[in-house]
């Protein structure tokens, strides 16, 4: 399994050819510290827009280095259909270190058996496809909070600013609606619901500051509550407590960052 060490020389790649400086926004928590406390964490992490992985994977990897995570095995849970489109299969594999993903146990196991440290998720997943790079989306599945239960790890909010650069919002016509009914359901009710999609651009632009924000969270949902006929609810109310506060730490890295602007001549 590759360490995050490992990952510096295609990560140096990334970052020079996408972002001009990575910075943990002064909001944050302390990562040093909380990486030193516990060895295992499974890792909420925004989207951003449609390539916002890639920003996110640099300023990840940049703060780990940083921050005494070198030597951490991180293990990234990806969209299953990924790993069946030629080219990018191989680039998702080396990125994800899966071959093919797993059910959540077999992910549990990863933690309690094979040796990550880390594991990564973003739950926003495909409904990215469906705001503005900015606004956490709907949450696909709580199943998150039942990863961190079951590997006995907190949650490591994560969430970076700056990838919002590479939103490609294209308004979607009432008049393809036709043509759109064609598309997955759940798809087409989102576009529906939002009139729009977020493409990404077919080059991405440099990010002049790609910032970073994190968040420790203990559920107050425990192990044994998985057994309770009410798990779903519970499982519910902590992911939106989550999500509450991915919108919060975005809000307040823009609003500070707005702030921190000179004023215009």
């Amino acid at each position: 399994m590759r360490t995050v060490e490992d990952y510096s020389l295609s990560m140096a790649f990334l970052r020079k050819a996408c972002v001009k400086r990575v910075s943990l926004h002064r909001s944050s928590e302390d990562i040093q510290q909380i990486l030193s406390k516990y060895p295992k964490l499974v890792v909420a992490m925004n989207h951003g827009p449609m390539a916002g992985p890639v920003a996110g994977s640099v300023a990840m990897m940049d703060q780990y280095s940083k921050n005494g995570g070198s030597q951490r095995v991180p293990m990234i849970i990806a969209w299953r259909g990924f790993y069946h489109i030629p080219v990018v299969k191989h680039l998702i594999r080396y990125m994800s270190q899966v071959k093919m993903p797993f059910n959540l146990d077999g992910f549990v196991k990863q933690v309690a058996e094979k040796g990550v440290t880390d594991l990564f998720v973003m739950p926003e997943g495909e409904n990215c496809a469906y705001g503005n790079g900015r606004d956490i989306e709907p949450f696909l599945s709580p199943r998150f909070i039942e990863m961190a239960l079951k590997t006995g790890t907190p949650i490591l909010i994560a969430v970076h600013t700056g990838s919002d650069e590479w939103s490609n919002v294209v308004p979607v016509s009432q008049k393809l609606d036709p043509l759109l009914k064609f598309l997955p359901k759940k798809s087409y009710h989102r576009i529906k619901e939002t009139g729009k999609i977020n493409v990404a651009p077919l080059r991405l632009t440099s990010i002049p500051e790609l910032q970073v924000s994190f968040r420790l969270y203990q559920p107050a949902m425990k192990f044994s509550d998985l057994e309770n006929e009410n798990k779903w609810e519970l499982l519910k109310k902590e992911s939106d407590n989550v999500r509450d506060i991915m919108q919060h730490q975005v809000d307040q890295m823009i609003s500070v960052a707005q702030f921190d602007l000179p004023a215009s001549a």
